[in-house]
């Protein structure tokens, strides 16, 4: 969806209550329906046209927000766009409150201030076929929280720039309250999104990337868009790796000016934490009369107990109401104080800001207004009282329909807390950690040899434990390690626990490992991993946590006999523990899940489920197509009906050229989901690869017929007319895959073909050079682009661009043989030949080479 105006976020329900202790779903009858799709992140209750009936008010992210006006009946009527609150932004929070006093109940909406997105979303290049409106739309994304001043006839304007209060950062929980006394309500935000560690934070963070590589890659529509799905999956990724995303961002205290307009004082106030902000409360913890404050953060300190300390602010006084004929807690009280000239309006709410519940005393700065102070309590039941000559300094009860109130003093202010506590210590991560896994995972399987030559697998140790350990001779543990698990050797043995030792030195490193290991004699195997069983492992480890995170060293692995990982130990073990976990191991769901959670509980809803699929595409990812292929197997084994399992299989089978494979789990896929453009796309692949154009044909058209913008399908549909002479076919194809995705290489390339074949040579060079910028590495673009100068005598580019060809891909012999066809061509035997043996060097049974050379060798 595009990500200015997201609409295919899940519903939100209204539900009844029904005065019974059940509740009833209401949202349609209720016509809280309408706009009922985007994506909400809170909802704030107030009062916009002063009729005694709540109005909803919808933050939502990706988009426009919703609020619905109370027609007093029990239903509800959108009116954001007429109400002039509907504008866009990254909703995250909401509230009400009255920041001017002039009696009407104002929005504040906190979205997200990006420096990066102001910059980006106002450069030409930033979506650059979008149109102005849609420019500004997000822009508007990034310009950051919303004031809307209530104007009294059900209409808002927002004055957000104007009263100074749009930088609030990522925000999170936003919201008002008078922290000076002066009658006037002022404004804090907490914010931030995720804070890597110090260690990490020399690396960039990521809202640029997240401008220019999502926001500036999002359609326009709901069509799916390759590159902005990318941009999301890389996203994604590397912020689970202890990347940085809007960290270390401040939170945001503004000072009510009494104008209209507020003043930045987070850092005089000691207010801008820069932890992950997230929610706060408000609560007098200790009935000084002064609301404390009660900050949640992402990361430590998870919780920050705020005391106001203020010197020389204004009186104060707090109501705590009870209802009798309204609810209980007196929710949606209208609370009118009146102290000198001064007039405030506060409600008693339910819920506000984000994932945020305020003490239910209503607290009323006064400042140092002198005379009577009177309030009106205008009850949800429609009951208004009045009560006059009321103390300041007080908390005042009242009871709905008592004719009198209780006035009760605030509590003397603790001297103990007018000096801030100790620092926040913050406690370090363990080097030490053991994790039993609630869902075993098949370790991956490997042959190595050992330092005698000797074959070692996991398949050959199946029927006992086994203790997979990785070591490094670079790792400072390692040796201790080791030398800790032979001491025990015997001990191991006696219960049936195997130890394998698998060295993962670089290769440079190696010959000192394998040293090391001799010299030591060590009583158990030890192995040294390839490259890629190294990989493999490594992915192992970096997904089986949500924390993206390189094996670390040392690290084992506890296997039971079925070969399956039930544990995994970060940094050095203890014999015993191990001798005790191997004497544990649990054999039911039940049992891992006692073993593996800190805390004990029941799990009524859902359950805990490793993703192989995330597997499956990682390896994939990284050219372990084996490894890939087994976790795409546990995919559908475990959901025989998914067609997501049987898709990839089928493309894994179709990169490792085994057609008929491919062809089957593709068919399958199809069969669990016709509409599946992509396996439509990869069979009409296959037919075009084994000479079936026709085949081909009708694959494609059916892929196109299911996603008209789908890119590749046209491009491949393009490929086959173009072979077939089909000119007029092949371009029109070609030109709609290039307006769709113009900085696709592939179709850059395959476009430069289309011309070289109609020998319009200025186009075919345009396309086949715009090609190999956007992929310099693309060998086939470059040599191309070699025969297209050749062909136009232009042979000093065209020996450049081979050159090139070689020296980025070195293994592509199509460059070495046109070069050495070029010198030829010049004459110029001695350099074609050493072309040629240069090639043979790489690939002495190349016949295309050898064939050339013995052709060389025969001129004389």
């Amino acid at each position: 969806m595009p990500y200015f105006d997201a609409r295919n976020g899940p519903a939100n329900c209204l539900l009844h209550n029904q005065g019974n202790g059940t509740f009833v779903e209401n949202t349609e009858a209720a016509g809280l329906n309408v706009d009922n799709n985007r994506y909400s992140f809170a909802c704030a209750w107030g009062e916009s046209t002063s009729n005694s009936f709540p109005d909803l008010y919808v933050a939502n992210d990706f988009g426009r927000n919703n609020l619905y006006r109370n027609n007093g009946d029990g239903t509800f009527t959108a009116v954001s766009s007429s109400a002039n609150v509907e504008d866009v932004g990254a909703g995250m929070s909401a509230c009400w409150s009255d920041f001017d006093n002039d009696g009407n109940q104002d929005i504040y909406v906190a979205n997200m201030w990006s420096a990066a997105g102001q910059r980006v979303s106002t450069q030409m290049h930033f979506q650059e076929k979008a149109s102005e409106e849609i420019r500004a739309l997000y822009q508007r994304h990034a310009r950051g929280n919303a004031l809307y001043r209530n104007q009294g006839n059900g209409q808002f304007q927002n004055i957000s720039q104007r009263a100074g209060v749009e930088m609030g950062r990522w925000a999170w929980c936003s919201d008002l309250w008078d922290f000076d006394h002066d009658g006037y309500p002022d404004l804090y935000v907490a914010n931030g999104y995720i804070s890597a560690s110090e260690r990490q934070s020399e690396r960039s963070d990521l809202s640029s990337f997240f401008w220019r590589q999502v926001v500036a890659k999002s359609p326009e529509d709901a069509v799916p868009a390759l590159a902005y799905e990318r941009g999301w999956n890389a996203l994604n990724e590397l912020i689970r790796s202890d990347t940085s995303w809007s960290g270390h961002e401040r939170n945001v205290a503004f000072r009510n000016n009494r104008d209209g307009t507020f003043s930045e004082v987070s850092g005089a106030l000691g207010l801008d934490f820069p932890e992950d902000g997230r929610s706060f409360v408000l609560a007098d913890l200790d009935h000084d009369g002064r609301l404390e404050l009660i900050l949640k953060n992402r990361n430590a300190p998870q919780l920050r107990i705020l005391h106001n300390v203020m010197k020389d602010i204004g009186a104060s006084i707090a109501f705590r109401l009870r209802g009798t004929k309204s609810n209980r807690d007196a929710i949606g009280t209208a609370i009118t104080v009146k102290a000198g000239t001064l007039s405030q309006t506060k409600y008693l709410q339910a819920g506000s800001g984000f994932l945020a519940q305020h003490s239910k005393e209503v607290f009323f700065g006064v400042g140092k207004s002198e005379g009577p102070t009177s309030v009106t309590i205008c009850w949800p039941s429609g009951l208004s009282q009045k009560f006059e000559n009321l103390p300041v300094n007080h908390r005042i009860e009242i009871e709905e329909g008592a004719p009198a109130f209780i006035a009760k003093p605030f509590a003397a202010p603790n001297p103990s807390l007018a000096q801030a506590g100790a620092p926040p210590t913050l406690e370090p991560l363990p080097s030490q950690v053991d994790t039993w896994l609630i869902e075993p995972i098949m370790a991956p399987e490997f042959s190595l040899p050992d330092l005698t030559g000797s074959m070692r697998s996991l398949q050959a140790l199946r029927g006992n434990f086994v203790l997979l350990n990785f070591w490094a001779t670079t790792a400072p543990l390692c040796p201790d390690q080791l030398r800790l698990l032979n001491h025990h050797w015997s001990a191991f043995t006696a219960s049936q626990l195997k130890i394998l030792a698998m060295g993962v030195d670089e290769l440079y490193d190696l010959d000192k490992a394998r040293s090391f290991a001799a010299q030591e004699k060590f009583s158990f195997p030890l192995v040294f991993a390839t490259v890629e069983i190294a990989g493999i492992y490594n992915i192992i480890y970096r997904y089986l946590f949500d924390r993206r995170r390189d094996l670390a060293i040392p690290t084992s692995f506890l296997l039971d006999r079925d070969g399956m990982i039930v544990k995994v130990y970060q940094g050095l073990l203890s014999a015993e523990r191990l001798l005790e976990d191997v004497r544990s191991v649990p054999t039911t769901a039940a049992g891992r899940m006692q073993k593996a959670m800190p805390l004990g509980g029941v799990l009524y809803q859902g359950g805990f489920q490793r993703n192989d699929f995330t597997y499956g595409v990682a390896l994939f990812q990284h050219g372990y197509l084996e490894q890939a292929a087994e976790s795409f197997k546990q995919v559908i084994a475990a959901k025989p009906d998914d067609p997501e399992g049987y898709y990839n299989l089928g493309t894994l089978s179709l990169r490792r050229n085994d057609f008929k494979q491919a062809r089957q789990y593709l068919q399958q896929t199809l069969k669990l989901r016709p509409n599946y453009p992509e396996a439509w796309n990869n069979l009409g692949m296959m037919a075009a690869q084994e000479g079936h154009p026709d085949e081909a044909i009708q694959n494609f058209q059916q892929s196109l017929l299911l996603r008209p913008t789908y890119a590749i399908a046209l491009l491949n549909l393009g490929n086959v007319y173009r072979r077939q002479g089909a000119v007029e076919k092949a371009q029109n194809c070609l030109n709609r895959a290039i307006e769709i995705e113009p900085d696709n290489p592939e179709i850059n390339y395959s476009l430069g073909m289309f011309y070289a074949q109609k020998s319009e040579m200025q186009n075919a060079s345009d396309y086949l050079q715009k090609a190999v910028g956007l992929r310099p590495d693309y060998p086939e673009a470059l040599n191309n682009l070699g025969v297209l100068f050749v062909r136009e005598q232009d042979y000093a580019k065209a020996e450049e661009r081979f050159k090139t060809c070689i020296r980025i891909v070195p293994s592509f012999d199509q460059s070495y043989l046109n070069l050495a066809r070029l010198y030829a061509l010049r004459n110029d035997r001695k350099k074609a030949k050493e072309v040629l043996q240069d090639l043979l060097r790489i690939q002495p049974e190349n016949p295309s080479a050898i064939h050339a050379t013995e052709m060389l060798n025969e001129v004389p």
